[in-house]
């Protein structure tokens, strides 16, 4: 868990923000991803055990991790294979619902950065969002 809270929390710290409505950008900021700094720093905001800072923060980055809270997974993978062509039938069973699975993928499939991966996966999801 702890190589994804710091290998997505660019992302992750906007959905921490919504989550933890005591913590501020700034605060996030200075956690850049680190695991014990957010324990810590929930510690401070929250009357949290260590254990359930623990949960928290597991449950926030499968929450990330799970595009089934998005939409229908059904109906995504139809628009990925849309989205993005060269993505094949054995890519979206791999996926299955995964954001980080989808990350690299296409990552793989279009050679790209991790970062323009997830802009353009950001850009992707939006839709299902309005």
């Amino acid at each position: 868990m702890t190589h994804l809270l710091e290998d997505y929390w660019e992302d992750l710290r906007w959905e921490a923000l919504v989550t933890w409505h005591r913590l501020n950008l700034s605060e996030l900021n200075r956690v850049n991803g680190d695991t014990g700094e957010l324990e810590k720093l929930l510690k401070q905001k929250y009357p949290f055990t260590t254990w359930q800072v623990q949960k928290q923060i597991k449950d926030l980055v499968h929450r990330y991790d799970n595009l089934f809270f998005i939409a229908d997974w059904k109906f995504i993978k139809v628009q990925l294979l849309d989205f993005w062509p060269p993505l094949s039938k054995e890519d979206i069973d791999y996926i299955h619902g995964s954001r980080i699975r989808m990350l690299q993928t296409v990552e793989r499939k279009h050679g790209w950065t991790k970062e323009k991966a997830m802009d353009e996966i950001s850009r992707f999801l939006r839709q299902f969002l309005d």
